[in-house]
């Protein structure tokens, strides 16, 4: 390794990047460290996606849009999972002990969708003296020696950090972390997509909109999704399909265009049907009525707890319901999301980024599912 190299990556990095040409992190260092020039105070919001699940892309315009709002003397860098590596030197550069980290939230917070765990484990080690927050989460290591494992690594870590607080976005998540991080403030809120309202300007409305995943966290086959499509075509002479995942990459300049194009789907739908927890979430956040389905965890079902008082959206696990839900969606009149309920929640997150960690911990003391 050069010895320039050597100046440019932080010590913990250098022996995972032996086999990797010196240019590549140069033209990352010099890349970026433009953004981290002249800024006073920052927020670094890392672990954004570019994959193709537009929850996860949701997940973070609605961080970037609450962290403008909440702080706007704040400069927001937005760092990219896959592009942390070319962050590190600038981060060790310029980052200041004022400066605040806010973590991804979604569904990655365990052993299924690991790399984002080694990213949330990098900064949390690489930057002991920085306030960390993890946005709203749901976690799930499974119960498997590999799950248990690496809990064990996580938690030793997460608890020697001296200010990281949690954000739980379900009240199992919730009951898992205070029980499984003593050492950390831990916070229950909504899904932060819950925080938008996309709803206008509204769209003509005509037929239904099935969003069905194809993934592993499904756990409808071939013949419950034909039921599924059997019981709507019933109620609804057009079908439209969908989903959140769009099997292509999605780079951050693309994100908003790709949202609101799936959200305009959705604004044109009578009503949705879906396995997806951002499925169930992109119906609320845009007025439009909604059967949620469950998968193999917690997430949709728990979420479903912050909107159920909505009306307009229904949980089931029961596909034979299907035809009473559709029933009882038909009759309601122009329903309208309103996001008010979760402003309470979220003023913990900025309790917590704002205050000391006592504060954040007293904030942790309150849950309001």
């Amino acid at each position: 390794m050069s010895q320039a190299l050597e100046k440019i990556l932080p010590l913990s990095f250098r022996n995972y990047v032996s086999n990797i040409p010196v240019y590549q992190y140069y033209k990352g260092y010099l890349s970026y460290r433009n953004a981290y020039k002249g800024k006073t105070k920052a927020i670094y919001v890392v672990g954004s996606p570019e994959h193709d699940n537009l929850g996860d892309h949701a997940i973070t315009y609605a961080q970037m849009n609450f962290l403008r709002k909440a702080f706007p003397d704040y400069t927001l860098i937005e760092i990219v999972a896959n592009r942390l590596m070319h962050n590190m030197k600038c981060l060790e550069e310029f980052c200041t002990p004022e400066d605040i980290f806010v973590l991804q939230g979604g569904g990655n917070f365990g052993i299924e969708y690991f790399r984002e765990e080694e990213v949330r484990r990098k900064i949390i080690s690489e930057f002991p003296n920085n306030k960390i927050i993890v946005f709203p989460q749901t976690i799930y290591f499974g119960d498997t020696e590999l799950g248990r494992a690496e809990f064990k690594k996580t938690q030793d870590l997460y608890g020697s950090h001296k200010d990281l607080t949690l954000v739980a976005r379900e009240a199992t998540s919730y009951e898992i972390m205070k029980a499984g991080f003593r050492n950390n403030a831990v916070l229950l809120t909504p899904d932060i997509v819950m925080s938008l309202d996309i709803t206008d300007p509204p769209k003509e409305r005509h037929g239904a909109l099935l969003c069905i995943r194809a993934d592993k966290e499904s756990i409808f086959g071939d013949q419950d999704k034909r039921t599924i499509e059997a019981y709507t075509a019933k109620h609804y002479s057009s079908i439209t399909f969908t989903d959140t995942c769009i099997e292509r990459p999605v780079s951050v300049q693309d994100r908003d265009m790709e949202l609101n194009t799936l959200w305009d789907q959705f604004k044109g739908a009578e009503v949705v049907i879906t396995d997806r927890l951002h499925g169930m979430i992109f119906a609320a956040i845009t007025s439009t009525p909604c059967i949620a389905l469950g998968n193999y965890n917690y997430k949709v079902v728990g979420s479903y707890e912050w909107i159920k008082h909505l009306g307009f959206v229904k949980f089931t696990n029961e596909l034979d319901r299907i035809p009473e839900l559709l029933e009882e969606l038909r009759q309601l009149d122009h329903p309208r999301y309103n996001n008010e309920f979760s402003t309470a929640h979220y003023s913990q997150i900025i309790q917590a980024m704002s205050g000391s960690p006592a504060e954040a911990a007293a904030a942790s003391s309150i849950v309001t599912a």
